[in-house]
């Protein structure tokens, strides 16, 4: 086994999920940029989770399928990473999310995964700003 093949802790990874996983918890887990830096950090400072209000997962679905616009094929499928991504920085983030069933999650996730892919971290921004003017 090279060590390509095993994750930040000697164990063996499944398509490097466990390291990724890990290496966004602690990015997300460091301390708050400084006043000076905040114009990159991210909303509501590392690990804060995200500044919106508790909602139903109906209501995050619809407005995250409004941000990510039409239900168009992409040329290319988001790459899995951008997946973990989405899931541990966004949708785990959400003040309601524990609450939301495994169906629920699944759909909310697949549509922040798109906004990602498609518009960035300034489909993330513009999704923050739709779950906050309800």
């Amino acid at each position: 086994m090279s060590e390509d093949d095993e994750d930040m802790d000697g164990g063996r990874r499944v398509d490097g999920e466990p390291a990724v996983r890990r290496l966004l918890r602690s990015w997300m887990s460091r301390p708050a940029p400084e006043d000076d830096e905040a114009d990159n950090a991210w909303p509501g400072g590392l690990g804060a989770g995200l500044d919106v209000p508790p909602a139903a997962a109906g209501e995050v679905i619809a407005a995250a399928r409004r941000v990510a616009g039409d239900g168009r094929a992409d040329a290319a499928w988001p790459a899995p990473e951008l997946r973990l991504i989405a899931e541990t920085m966004v949708l785990d983030e959400h003040p309601s999310a524990s609450e939301w069933t495994d169906a629920e999650r699944g759909e909310a996730l697949h549509w922040v995964t798109l906004i990602i892919h498609r518009h960035g971290e300034n489909g993330v921004q513009r999704l923050i700003a739709e779950l906050n003017a309800r």
